[in-house]
């Protein structure tokens, strides 16, 4: 009896890991950038068939609309919405005011700017104030990319908790380049939770799988030095690894060995 009690206490911090999980998307995008998106196919259904080929054993909503009012109006409204995904331009505001918007409304929902033109986007980043954006992807045609902006979405909010509560351990992504950690991080999350599947013990019932998946690893996409920094001190117990580009943003600026620069930070703490 009483070697049962431990084996009870682990499932019951399991029970407990992902507090926040994202149930519901809006996908806010006009007409035209709707037909890009899916142009390989209807795009929820891509997104389903995902999470179903990850053996993930739930899949977000996802709900398309047009415009930035009628995207405050949901939020508003519906309480179960979770995550905004936008494009950048829509048809009565951009998404730098559509975001600043949720924030002043005090409204708990991130979002997330989607593009698929580089110049574009870069364009848009230097015009326009982005800093209420949550993060910023580029489509690449890639299904997979909509799983990842879910699940780094929802590892940045969950790691407070799981880390330092349940000892779950965490990756450090550090890279700037859009275009770059768009590719990365489908890549990543696939081989990541297909590992994690692997591990865990054939004996358990799929409720008891469920659990234990909710305690892989966290993956924290951070695109400057001191994002990266406040990542690594807040979780150094828990982080697995760093994986790091050579050069990226500290104090406003690219540094050309910021990489190996943060690498010797890293080794100096331990």
């Amino acid at each position: 009896m009483t070697s049962s009690v431990p084996g009870r206490r682990r499932f019951t911090e399991y029970q407990d890991l992902m507090r926040h999980r994202i149930m519901d998307i809006l996908l806010v995008s006009t007409a035209y950038d709707t037909f890009i998106l899916e142009e390989s196919g209807e795009l929820s259904e891509r997104m389903l068939g995902e999470f179903r080929n990850l053996d993930l054993h739930y899949s977000p909503g996802l709900t398309g609309i047009s415009t930035g009012t009628e995207a405050l109006r949901i939020a508003r409204e519906q309480k179960g919405v979770n995550l905004i995904i936008t494009t950048p331009h829509l048809a009565d505001m951009d998404a730098a005011a559509l975001a600043r918007q949720i924030q002043a409304e005090g409204l708990d929902v991130p979002v997330v700017l989607l593009a698929w033109d580089p110049r574009e986007l870069f364009d848009f980043q230097a015009r326009k104030d982005t800093s209420a954006i949550e993060r910023t992807f580029l489509w690449q045609g890639d299904a997979r990319m909509l799983v990842s902006i879910v699940k780094s979405v929802e590892d940045w909010r969950n790691a407070e908790h799981d880390a330092l509560s349940a000892g779950v351990q965490v990756i450090i992504l550090v890279e700037d380049n859009v275009r770059y950690y768009s590719s990365f991080l489908p890549v990543m999350y696939t081989e990541l939770l297909h590992h994690s599947q692997r591990v865990i013990e054939e004996g358990l019932n799929l409720s008891q799988k469920i659990l234990r998946m909710r305690a892989r690893p966290k993956i924290l996409l951070c695109t400057t030095w001191e994002e990266a920094q406040a990542a690594f001190e807040r979780y150094a117990e828990e982080v697995l690894g760093i994986i790091s580009d050579v050069e990226f943003p500290r104090a406003g600026e690219k540094v050309p060995r910021a990489g190996a620069d943060f690498a010797r930070h890293v080794r100096a703490a331990y």
